[in-house]
């Protein structure tokens, strides 16, 4: 062939370059300029170039794209950040274990350690200090003994109450019971109302209350079937009281 063809031939092939030269100079740039600047450099030449036309095995191929150059490419992220936080997540998991294993065994072979100990007198109830009530009888006011007005009381000399029928029977005061017995005359109750102060009721058919046992003047202590009398003692740091008496509605009624 001869050069003209040759040329002819040549200029119907059309032909993208691009050449990127750098230069080198005394101030060093920093990679990421050097990158956008090649970005601006190609995407220039690309908007000014024509459209050009190419024919590739009979068919027309158009391009009308541009290239794209990626300014900046993303590294993936090493998984190590996951990996310590897996490793710590473990390493609190078998602490938690091996503290569960450590209380376990020493609740099981160590009974006074430190642990047990402190786990006593975390869940220790408070044991309630008793209060003492001090007053005298006299500052009391006193209920009735039976529920019913009809059945009659009376006070014998020495100051004991007594009466017989078919009712409840009632302490004359709130109270903590002191003792419950059952002898040839029924059951007899103590209750303690203050420090000095406490009632002893004997000849009851039934009690239903038991030592240590609080009572109130509102609720029975006992019932009487009425085949036998009941009596009601009332004492004074363990003296017999005998200034009260008793009204027509069975109210006990001091004397003081």
């Amino acid at each position: 062939m001869s050069e003209t063809i040759d040329y002819a031939e040549m200029l119907e092939i059309p032909v993208n370059t691009l050449n990127v030269t750098k230069k080198r100079s005394k101030r060093k740039k920093e990679p990421t300029e050097l990158k956008e600047q090649v970005v601006e450099t190609v995407n220039e030449r690309v908007e000014n170039a024509p459209q050009e036309e190419s024919v590739a095995e009979g068919e027309n191929i158009t391009d009308y794209g541009e290239p794209r150059v990626a300014a900046e490419s993303e590294e993936p992220k090493a998984p190590r950040k996951k990996f310590l936080e897996g490793k710590l997540l473990l390493a609190e998991f078998i602490a938690v274990c091996a503290l569960c294993a450590t209380i376990l065994l020493t609740n099981l072979f160590w009974e006074n350690s430190a642990i047990n100990t402190f786990f006593r007198n975390l869940m220790a109830e408070e044991t309630p200090v008793a209060v003492q009530d001090d007053r005298t009888y006299s500052e009391l006011s006193l209920y009735p003994v039976v529920s019913d007005a009809g059945i009659e009381c009376t006070v014998s000399d020495t100051g004991v109450l007594t009466f017989q029928g078919v009712c409840s029977v009632y302490a004359p005061y709130g109270g903590t019971v002191q003792n419950v017995a059952q002898g040839e005359n029924g059951y007899t109750v103590e209750v303690s109302h203050t420090t000095s102060f406490s009632t002893v009721i004997t000849g009851l058919s039934a009690a239903y209350v038991a030592a240590g046992d609080t009572v109130y003047a509102t609720i029975p202590v006992g019932y009487t079937d009425g085949a036998a009398q009941v009596s009601v003692s009332m004492y004074d740091a363990g003296s017999l009281i005998s200034s009260f008496t008793v009204n027509e509605n069975n109210d006990i009624v001091w004397n003081v």
